[in-house]
């Protein structure tokens, strides 16, 4: 494994054991056996370091939906394709039980420290909604506000079943129609 992948691997470990705060570079120094001039090197900070995991670990899983497909979905097309999105991040495998609660620490520490990922996960997120209401308003008559309230509700169910998953060591729960 490059120096570059095993800094890496080893910064996402620690972050996710200890959290941006609680980890520094000698603590992953001495885990990889690398010297501070290896991981300067690759990594002008633990900052940049921490960027490039969150890149690479924490991509919004909303950059894989083929945003011209789904605008072009009606409402319950979307919200086939959002179930399906949701499922898909149960059924990763990069997680362990018991992982989720640092994992969603790590992630909420990111939306914090890193100001161009917060914009676009707010992006994705707001982008989704949008296309959902539209679908919804056209379809249904609702109004805009009304529309915008039922796209948000429908997304919330999942995240909170994902929260929750953290909090309480869940498994995911099975497929449901809406």
């Amino acid at each position: 494994m490059s120096a570059r992948n095993l800094l890496l691997k080893t910064g996402l470990e620690e972050f996710l054991a200890h959290g941006y705060d609680g980890t520094g570079i000698a603590q992953i120094l001495e885990r990889t056996g690398l010297s501070k001039g290896a991981f300067y090197h690759h990594f002008g900070s633990k900052l940049a370091l921490f960027e490039e995991i969150v890149a690479r670990h924490f991509p919004s899983p909303l950059d894989t939906l083929d945003w011209d497909a789904h605008a072009g979905l009606g409402a319950d097309g979307q919200k086939r394709a959002i179930a399906a999105l949701y499922r898909s991040l149960d059924e990763t495998g990069e997680t362990k039980p018991g992982d989720l609660t640092r994992y969603y620490a790590l992630f909420f520490d990111a939306l914090s420290r890193l100001p161009d990922y917060r914009v676009a996960m707010q992006t994705s997120y707001a982008r989704m909604i949008d296309l959902l209401a539209y679908a919804l308003q056209a379809e249904q008559e609702l109004s805009s506000a009304a529309a915008q309230m039922e796209a948000r509700n429908f997304i919330a169910r999942f995240e909170g079943e994902l929260y929750l998953m953290a909090v309480v060591g869940m498994t995911p729960v099975p497929e449901r129609k809406n």
